[in-house]
């Protein structure tokens, strides 16, 4: 199965769906597809909402990013600028070709073009979708608070992180009802206090 039918089952059930899009084809830097004007579509009688064809379009750039994000990732659109050329007219169908202007790390900007069917302008929509990181490991974050770090900032940050145990322990021994676990928790404090020592 192409890219393209690959994201035509996606839109099952959801707003994309409804709107009636239909994806003709797609890659990382262009997605094409087209929409019917229905007439349920439509403002006035026989000319198509403009809040459908921004929709139309705002569904094209959000499935580009989505084929740029890495494992993990989500976007949602942030921004959005539409102008409007012309009408859409009941039972004509318009084309949305939407190509990558900008594909960062943190957000990435889509322009789509919306046609009828001569090729005439009805609406061109620029967009922004902020990239949302995967969550990561708690392991990974603290590495990362480490990575690229002179040894001396490295064990300074490591001694604060100790001590910090050390009140994260004592805090718990208060609420402790058993001797036995106080006892244990004040000895792991004072370790921790023993290791911040050795690094300072």
């Amino acid at each position: 199965m192409d890219l393209a039918n690959q994201l035509q089952e996606s839109t099952l059930g959801l707003f994309p769906g409804v709107l009636g899009v239909k994806f003709l084809s797609a890659d990382r830097d262009a997605i094409r597809a087209e929409m019917l004007v229905r007439e349920d579509l439509c403002t006035t009688p026989g000319i198509l909402h403009g809040g459908a064809v921004m929709a139309f379009a705002d569904t094209l750039g959000a499935y580009g990013t989505f084929l740029n994000l890495q494992d993990g990732a989500r976007t949602t659109t942030i921004e959005s600028k539409t102008n409007f050329f012309a009408a859409g007219r009941v039972g004509t169908t318009i084309v949305g070709e939407s190509t990558a202007l900008h594909k960062g790390r943190s957000t990435m900007v889509w322009q789509t073009r919306v046609t009828n069917g001569g090729g005439a302008l009805i609406g061109l929509v620029t967009q922004t979708q902020i990239v949302i990181q995967p969550d990561r490991p708690v392991e990974e974050q603290l590495t990362a608070l480490f990575a690229g770090r002179p040894i001396e900032e490295q064990q300074a940050l490591l001694a604060r992180l100790e001590r910090s145990g050390a009140a994260l322990y004592r805090a718990w021994a208060e609420r402790e009802t058993d001797e036995t676990r106080r006892e244990a928790l004040l000895r792991a404090a004072a370790r921790e206090i023993e290791n911040a020592l050795t690094l300072e």
